[in-house]
């Protein structure tokens, strides 16, 4: 059964718990003030007591050696319900320990004195006490005066035990929040980090071999790796690890089992990072995860499986070991998330720019690479070639008598053939409309060039005619770089008036174009 206690006690066990005090290893300063007692009182015992619920607990001992006791049986449970010093000259002779255990028999107790440990808000939390073996005539009163100073200064001792202990707190908390803001700065700077290495046209292993550089200051890691998987095929590179040097991936993914490849080519599909933890096992595994024994042979206690999403038609997955056991934080699994999100987002940028590239340089019609690209080639350090324009003669009237769309049909299948016959070194661009530009590198022999090109015409409109345009025919001309024009511009304005001849021997009656200048 509880029974409450009065609120004065309450107040008073609360000052007694302020201090911390109880079940400390004994200071030297407490048992100082002990000796002291005893010396000046010239007696054998001297204690330092905290008085609790039920117990008189010691500080300090002199002359005995006696932890703890009953309160009830505690002469200092008497003491400190009042302000000065309590005295018992003779405990024999006392009627309120006539009984006491310690006061009858060998050994026994016949004198006590104690002053009460008066904290700043006045409760008497313990005392300062001596006892003899004999009793005494008297306490003086310089007697009384020295116990309770020497009480006065055990108690300034827990003021000052109590103010460190709380400096102690502050500056534990300070630090807290030193480290904290450290943290998170360390933490901002490395999403700003992550921030601006997207920005830049970096390769997939250059990119995430930065990105996980910069994880692995705040994340420790072992080792790491970039995963690609083309049509079922799947390759592992290291990209990162402490020493700076690139040692191969761990043999368990070097050859892969079955299972082990399975939930890396199913990890490459996840919209999240998944992290396992050999204690705890997968810390968010809505997919299943890493066959326990596969990796944590090889010493690894820890691994993150974040997919980075694909380019150029390649996935990829980054891998990241680690040996220390612990869990992935808070602040871990945020910073790969957005690793993973940031590479994620920067890939898909890089393969949205390169299509936007590609269809900036290529025809979108015959898939062939289109003005800008030919007239980039022209610019650029020519080596020696042959340049041929072709024409499509009949085009036009396919036209007019089978619509738009028939005659596109026509382009394709022209193109089609044409690069079909391409022999190595040739380039085929189409030049806008029914016109195609065929550029040969290494060819000096303008004969031999031209014959060329009318066999790869000749097999290029019978594909057209086989498929039902009976009228089509192609007119060329070729012309030398650097043999006969000042310039590739030139020669491919030299090829385009020599196109114009050709298709006017056939048909006296056309003008020429300035397609080509």
């Amino acid at each position: 059964m509880l029974v409450a206690l009065p609120t004065p006690e309450l107040a008073r066990l609360e000052a007694v718990s302020r201090y911390a005090i109880l079940d400390t290893l004994p200071e030297a300063t407490f048992d100082r003030v002990a000796q002291l007692a005893a010396q000046f009182f010239r007696v054998p015992v001297a204690l330092v007591n905290i008085i609790t619920t039920e117990h008189s607990w010691s500080k300090a001992c002199v002359g005995v050696d006696l932890r703890q006791m009953d309160r009830q049986l505690s002469f200092c449970a008497r003491t400190i319900e009042q302000d000065g010093v309590f005295v018992s000259l003779d405990l024999a002779r006392d009627p309120r320990f006539v009984n006491h255990p310690l006061v009858g028999g060998p050994g026994a107790f016949r004198f006590y004195a104690g002053a009460p440990l008066r904290t700043p808000d006045g409760y008497n939390i313990g005392t300062l006490c001596v006892l003899d073996h004999a009793p005494r005539a008297e306490v003086t009163a310089v007697e009384r005066e020295a116990l309770m100073g020497l009480a006065a200064l055990a108690v300034d001792e827990l003021e000052l035990r109590r103010a460190r202990r709380a400096a102690e707190r502050e500056a534990e908390t300070r630090q807290r929040l030193v480290d904290d803001l450290r943290r998170a700065t360390a933490h901002a700077e490395t999403l700003a980090a992550l921030s601006a290495l997207a920005d830049l046209d970096l390769d997939p292993q250059t990119l995430v071999g930065s990105a996980v550089a910069l994880l692995a200051q705040l994340s420790p890691l072992d080792w790491a790796g970039l995963l690609g998987e083309r049509e079922g095929q799947l390759t592992v590179e290291t990209i990162w690890s402490p020493s700076g040097e690139a040692p191969p991936p761990p043999p368990f993914l070097q050859a892969p089992t079955r299972a082990v490849e399975g939930l890396l080519s199913r990890a490459m599909t996840w919209e999240a990072p998944c992290f396992l933890e050999s204690l705890l096992g997968v810390s968010e595994k809505p997919h299943g995860a890493f066959p326990p024994c596969e990796w944590m042979e090889e010493g690894m206690r820890g691994a993150v499986l974040a997919p980075l999403g694909q380019l150029h038609g390649i996935r990829y997955l980054l891998v990241a070991l680690r040996r220390e056991e612990r869990p992935w934080g808070r602040a871990e699994r945020e910073l790969f998330q957005v690793a993973s999100r940031t590479i994620t987002g920067a890939l898909l940028r890089q393969d949205r720019e390169d299509h936007m590239r590609r269809e900036a340089r290529h025809d979108p019609l015959t898939g062939l690479e289109n003005r800008r690209s030919l007239d980039e080639l022209l610019g650029a350090d020519l080596p020696p070639c042959a340049v041929a324009v072709l024409d499509l003669d009949g085009f036009k009237a396919v036209n007019d008598r089978e619509g738009h769309a028939r005659g596109d049909v026509l382009l394709r299948l022209f193109a089609g053939a044409l690069a079909a016959e391409l022999p190595p070194g040739a380039s085929l661009y189409r030049l806008g409309g029914d016109e195609f530009v065929v550029v040969r590198r290494g060819v000096d022999d303008r004969a031999s060039a031209e014959a060329a090109v009318l066999e790869q015409i000749d097999a290029a409109v019978a594909t057209a005619r086989a498929a039902g345009f009976h009228e089509v025919a192609a007119s060329f001309g070729v012309a030398l770089w650097p043999g006969e024009a000042s310039g590739p511009a030139a020669t491919l304005r030299l090829a385009d008036e020599r196109m114009y001849a050709d298709k006017r021997r056939r048909s006296p009656a056309i003008e020429p174009s300035p397609t080509g200048g």
